[in-house]
């Protein structure tokens, strides 16, 4: 009683006044002085009649850095302040790639704090050169393709400007960058192909099974097959069309989704457990003896695996007729009370 135990350690601030005591009377003061990273300052705090030291919060104050500098072609992040402790974060404008360290720390730094990393610079991003086109060439070409730059292919025509091939593809690609870092273009440069002539078509998850050519003339008819796992929806034969078209509309192949009843689903005919329902297959749900069907008959197997509506249950007669016993029961003891209560009254 009347006494204050050891003070807290303090982040901010040392004490001068050692001392192996672990309690101190009451008016005892004990002096601090605040630490490297703060303002140089001494103050002391009191032990009161409460027996709780008086507050030192607020009494040490941070020093600041000096005030960071956008970097050319970036911005720093300034997020709470720029005081000891503190840090900043820096990041570079669309089409440039931060060089050097994207954040700073406000340390100590001899008496004083500063900046632990130099304030980064934001480089230009620029493509490789446009690959080259067979029977093709750019409409401009450069020096240096830096980002957002754009470059127009064409197909090489006759002496007289007779058209000799069609552009399959995007004629204009533009320097973009992998996660602002690397420069990219934005796509497969365009193809030249022969007039009435087509590539060769690409089906994700599928293979061709008829005769595969590096080009195919007109009329020639292509035959996929989906990938083991993969269902097809579309025609499987396609032709060559002028314009490199094929037609009709190529196949997609998607993956099989498989559904099937839950083998502890109970009253269910066993034979409708034991089959594999694809998507868009839908099922007829039958009771064994004994059972009745609580919900609808019919449900469809989903891309999700899941069905629609959600599977109905073969609830057992037994239960049912348990459950309709206890309601008719406990209607007919209600109505005996109900006639007990009317008789009486009568009587009265």
């Amino acid at each position: 009683v009347g006494q204050c135990t050891d003070p807290p350690w303090f982040s901010f601030a040392s004490r001068l006044n050692k001392t192996d005591e672990s309690s101190f009377p009451i008016g005892t003061s004990l002096m601090y002085e605040c630490r490297p990273g703060y303002f140089k300052r001494q103050f002391s705090i009191i032990c009161q009649q409460n027996s709780d030291w008086t507050s030192a919060e607020d009494i040490c104050i941070r020093k600041p850095c000096e005030t960071p500098k956008d970097p050319e072609n970036g911005i720093v992040h300034v997020h709470t302040d720029i005081r000891f402790g503190s840090s900043i974060n820096y990041t570079c404008n669309p089409g440039y790639r931060l060089i050097g360290s994207s954040s700073a720390v406000c340390v100590i730094s001899d008496q004083n704090v500063a900046w632990d990393n130099e304030t980064p610079i934001c480089q230009i991003i620029s493509c490789k050169d446009p690959p080259s086109i067979a029977n093709g060439d750019l409409l401009t070409t450069s020096e240096d393709y830096h980002y957002g730059t754009v470059v127009t292919y064409r197909c090489r025509s006759d002496a007289r400007g007779k058209k000799l091939f069609n552009l399959v593809g995007e004629a204009s690609l533009h320097c973009t960058s992998n996660e602002e870092k690397v420069g990219v273009w934005s796509g497969p440069p365009p193809q030249c192909i022969e007039l009435k002539k087509c590539t060769p078509p690409h089906v994700e998850n599928a293979f061709i099974v008829s005769e595969n050519k590096s080009l195919f003339s007109l009329r020639d008819i292509v035959e996929f097959k989906c990938q083991p796992g993969f269902s097809m929806e579309g025609a499987s034969s396609v032709q060559c069309h002028d314009l490199n078209k094929w037609e009709p509309e190529l196949p997609i192949c998607f993956k099989e989704v498989i559904c099937s009843l839950p083998q502890d689903m109970s009253g269910v005919q066993k034979e409708l457990k034991m089959k594999e329902y694809y998507y868009g297959n839908n099922v007829t749900l039958e009771c064994e003896d004994g059972y009745t069907l609580e919900g609808s008959s019919q449900s469809q197997c989903q891309s999700d695996a899941s069905w629609d509506p959600p599977l109905a249950k073969c609830v057992s007669r037994t239960n049912i007729s348990l459950i309709a016993g206890i309601v008719f029961g406990v209607i007919f003891i209600l109505l005996v009370i109900v006639c007990y209560w009317l008789i009486r009254k009568y009587k009265k």
